[in-house]
């Protein structure tokens, strides 16, 4: 993947970049796998509980593939693993975006976030793939 020299990080920057992604994959996994009832009904998705769940465990195992690894290669499979685990989030956050959500808005900044780190992910993921 080719993309401008001023987005993609510095190798050493994308192995600091990594390690902070795989504590985020951590602690958000804990926070699916501990409440997800709690999160399901902040963003106006009650009946996803086991979803959340799926994507906590998800989540915890993409940390533990980061931290799991010293190598670049490793660590930058792992990265792209979240890439994937990101479309999933867009997918399971499409029903909460209906109009007749009354917390769609909220739905909506999660979106945004998952976006935001997708941009993140992918710019790693790039910088550790490269030769």
């Amino acid at each position: 993947m080719h993309l401008p020299a001023s987005l993609v990080p510095t190798r050493h920057e994308a192995e600091r970049i990594s390690t902070a992604l795989g504590w985020l994959s951590l602690a958000l996994g804990a926070v699916e796998l501990a409440r997800p009832g709690a999160l399901a009904r902040s963003i106006g998705l009650p009946r996803s509980r086991t979803l959340l769940r799926g994507l906590g465990m998800r989540e915890v195992a993409a940390g533990a593939g980061i931290f799991g690894t010293r190598s670049r290669l490793g660590r930058s499979l792992a990265v792209w693993a979240r890439v994937a685990g990101d479309m999933m989030d867009f997918w399971a956050l499409g029903p909460a975006l209906s109009r007749r959500n009354p917390k769609r808005e909220a739905a909506m900044a999660a979106v945004a976030v998952v976006a935001a780190v997708t941009v993140i992910d992918v710019l790693c993921a790039a910088a550790l793939s490269e030769d």
